[in-house]
């Protein structure tokens, strides 16, 4: 197939070019240009920035493509931009989307959250999360056929955001780490970044999933305690674990932002039954995850420079 990455030149972007290459597709990026990874000679690459939409048309209007996939839109523009550029040709469109459109307040957000639970009218949280519903209703509206991704925070190596690092870091030192606590607990399902791009791969071209909405994430449901403990084993150091109610981390360390600290269960039974989709076990990728962050030769995490107050208080919930 003849397929268009929007915005595949990172992360796991970058990861689904690779796994298109390896199954023959020939492969066009539109992007700025600016990061070359090892596979540029294999490509076709259209300059061009995805914020500026005349100009977006303009290139892409002539072009012909079976598949595209868009990893850069955050706003309904970017969609309508799209709809002008390939709207009369019906390509197979894929959107990744985000867990974050789902409103995790409602009492559902304590169950494994299908897809049909995203209320795509709901405003006023995030920008990010509104942006993202916003992208998935102006996609309903476009006439070619078209599937959507809804991953939840994805890790991997080589993620731009780090945020693994928050507790990599922490457990690497070997002090003891804060984790806090909610009623009702933390457990979360996240994604494996090669995860995410196979489930683009599945999904580009397979009219099984066009008109579709997924999740995307790994099969293991772990809480946060748990995560930390696994990273423990990974780096072979003692439980770090000091378990420490939100509220009295809220009071007595204000900076302290924990990663992860939130539950969210996507429910991915519908790409399994469609797609055949399985996940990477979480050991094995957090294996990798581990070991990149050790390499990658970070910029310390998140509030790590009072790591030192963190360790006092953590000591004086172990003597309490």
């Amino acid at each position: 197939m003849n397929i268009l990455v929007i915005g595949g030149t990172a992360f796991f972007g970058k990861r689904a070019v690779e796994l298109l290459l390896e199954r023959g597709d020939e492969v066009t990026i539109f992007s700025r240009g600016r990061r070359r990874p090892p596979f540029w000679p294999r490509v076709t690459h259209l300059r061009g920035d995805r914020t500026d939409h005349r100009a977006f048309v303009e290139i892409l209007r002539p072009t012909r493509f079976d598949v595209v996939i868009d990893n850069v839109a955050f706003q309904p523009e970017d969609i309508s931009a799209a709809i002008d550029a390939f709207g009369d040709r019906g390509p197979h469109y894929l959107l990744t989307s985000t867990g974050s459109v789902y409103d995790f307040r409602r009492p559902e957000a304590f169950r494994p959250l299908t897809e049909e639970d995203a209320d795509l009218d709901l405003r006023g949280d995030m920008e990010y999360a509104e942006g993202k519903r916003a992208c998935e209703q102006m996609l309903h509206r476009a006439p070619f056929p078209w599937t959507i991704i809804r991953p939840p925070v994805v890790q991997g190596p080589d993620d731009p955001s780090a945020r693994g690092w928050f507790w990599i870091q922490r457990v690497a030192d070997g002090g003891p780490v804060l984790v806090p606590q909610r009623d009702p607990a933390v457990m979360w399902r996240q994604g494996f970044s090669d995860d995410v791009a196979r489930a683009l791969v599945l999904a580009a071209g397979n009219t099984a999933a066009q008109g579709k909405t997924y999740n995307v994430a790994m099969e293991e449901i772990v809480g946060l305690d748990d995560y930390v403990r696994i990273l423990a084993q990974i780096l072979d150091t003692n439980d770090p674990v000091v378990a420490v109610p939100a509220r009295i981390l809220k009071q007595e360390a204000s900076w302290y932002h924990a990663q992860f600290a939130h539950r969210f269960v996507p429910d991915i039974a519908a790409i399994q039954r469609d797609l055949g989709f399985r996940s990477t076990p979480l050991r094995t990728w957090l294996e990798d995850t581990v070991r990149w962050h050790l390499d990658a030769r970070l910029r310390d995490s998140q509030g790590y420079e009072r790591r030192s107050e963190e360790v006092a208080l953590a000591n004086r919930v172990i003597r309490s």
